[in-house]
C-alpha cells in the first residue's frame, strides 16, 4: 500500500473539511495580497528567457496549446493541478508570481497556468539555503488524476516515483472539474460547496488507492492531450478509459468521427475492428500488471475492464498462448536471464 494513504486520511481530507478558504490560494492572471488567504505571501517573480511553444495544433474541434520556459524550468500545459503541501514551507512559482505558503495550504493552479512540472528546488530566498517541503502535486487528465510525491530540502530536490499513483477514475476526475470551476468563482462565495467537492474528491482518491485501483507511474503514464497520429490517440483514449464500458459510439465521439466513419477508419489505418484493437489494449495492459505488480488476476481483469474473470482467463488463454497466472510465472523466471544480457 503506497504511503500516499494516510497522506489522503490523516491530513488532506480534514484540511478540505477546515476553513477551505483559509487554505486554498487560486492562481490567476493577477495576484494581490488582498486575494490570498492569510498567512500566504504573494512576491512578484518575472519569468526569464523566452516561452517556447511545444505544440500547437488543432484535432477535431480541440485546440492543443503547449509551451516552455527552459530557463525557469516553467511548463504551461492544458490540465489542471493542485499543489498540497503537506511539510514545510515552499515557494511555489505561478506565472508571474512567487506564491510562499505553509503546512496545510493547497494552490490551485488552473490550465495554461505556467508552474514548475518537478526537478528543481520548490524553495528559494532565504528558505533554499536551510528550509524544507514536502509537496503532493495532483494533475487532472480527462477521465485520469496522477498524484506525484516530492520534497525539497535546500537546493536538493527529490521525486518519490514509487509512490507515485495513476488513479483511472472517470468520476473523481470529473469532481475536481466542479470543484475548480467554484473555486475560480471565488472561494470565499462557495467555500461550503468547494469544501464538500474537494473532500469528495479526496475521499474518491484514497478509496480507489486502498482498493488497488492505480498505477505505478514508472510504467504507464497518461497523455494529457492528442500527442500522435489519429490511430495512437485511440490507444491512449481506451488505455485512460480501460476499466469503463466502452462503444465504438462513445469513442468514435471522442475522435469526432461518425461509428460508420471510425469503423473505416480502424480497418485502413490499422487492420482491426473496435473490438479487436480493444481488446488488444486491454490484454497488453493485463501483461504489464501480470509482470509489474502482484495483484491477483482477477483484481487484474476487473481493473482492465473485463467483468468476468472467467471470460478475461479465457480469453487470455486463447490469445497469449498461455493462462495469466502462467504468463507471470514465465515473465518471472525470464527477469534473470534478461538482467545478465
Amino acid at each position: 500500500m503506497p504511503s500516499l494513504l494516510p497522506i489522503f486520511r490523516e491530513k488532506l481530507i480534514y484540511w478540505a473539511q477546515q476553513n477551505l478558504e483559509q487554505r486554498l490560494v487560486v492562481a490567476r492572471p493577477v495576484m494581490k495580497k488582498s486575494s490570498v488567504p492569510y498567512g500566504v505571501t504573494v512576491t512578484k517573480k518575472k519569468i526569464p528567457g523566452k516561452r517556447v511553444i511545444i505544440r500547437k495544433r488543432i484535432f477535431g474541434n480541440q485546440r492543443i496549446h503547449r509551451a516552455t520556459w527552459h530557463e525557469a524550468g516553467l511548463h504551461e500545459l492544458d490540465i489542471p493541478k493542485l499543489v498540497c503541501v503537506i511539510k514545510g514551507i515552499t515557494d511555489y512559482q505561478v506565472g508571474e508570481y512567487l506564491v510562499t505558503c505553509g503546512e496545510g495550504h493547497f494552490i490551485l493552479l488552473p490550465p495554461l497556468t505556467p508552474n514548475t512540472t518537478g526537478g528543481r528546488s520548490h524553495l528559494e530566498g532565504e528558505h533554499r539555503k536551510n528550509g524544507a517541503c514536502d509537496l503532493l502535486q495532483i494533475q487532472i487528465f480527462r477521465d485520469s488524476v496522477l498524484c506525484r510525491l516530492c520534497s525539497s530540502h535546500g537546493e536538493i530536490h527529490q521525486d518519490y516515483e514509487r509512490d507515485n499513483c495513476l488513479i483511472r477514475h472517470s468520476q473523481t476526475a470529473h469532481l475536481f472539474t466542479h470543484f475548480l470551476e467554484e473555486a475560480m468563482l471565488g472561494i470565499n462565495e462557495n467555500a461550503v460547496i468547494c469544501e464538500h467537492l474537494l473532500s469528495a474528491f479526496f475521499l474518491l482518491l484514497s478509496r480507489e488507492i486502498e482498493a488497488g485501483h492505480h498505477l505505478n507511474l514508472q510504467f504507464n503514464a497518461p497523455k494529457s492531450t492528442f500527442t500522435g497520429s489519429p490511430i495512437q490517440e485511440v490507444h491512449n483514449y481506451i488505455k485512460t478509459h480501460i476499466r469503463e464500458h466502452l462503444t465504438i459510439e462513445t469513442v468514435a465521439q471522442q475522435m469526432f468521427m461518425s461509428p460508420s466513419q471510425f469503423t473505416r477508419y480502424l480497418r485502413r489505418e490499422g487492420g482491426q475492428s473496435f473490438v479487436e484493437m480493444l481488446t488488444e489494449c486491454r490484454l497488453e495492459e493485463a501483461k504489464i500488471l501480470l509482470r509489474e505488480t502482484e495483484w491477483s488476476v482477477e483484481n487484474i481483469s476487473n481493473l482492465v475492464g473485463f467483468k468476468s474473470h472467467t471470460y478475461f482467463n479465457a480469453l487470455f488463454r486463447r490469445q497469449v498462448g498461455c493462462a495469466p497466472g502462467a504468463y507471470r510465472k514465465n515473465s518471472q523466471n525470464q527477469s534473470p536471464k534478461n538482467d545478465r544480457k
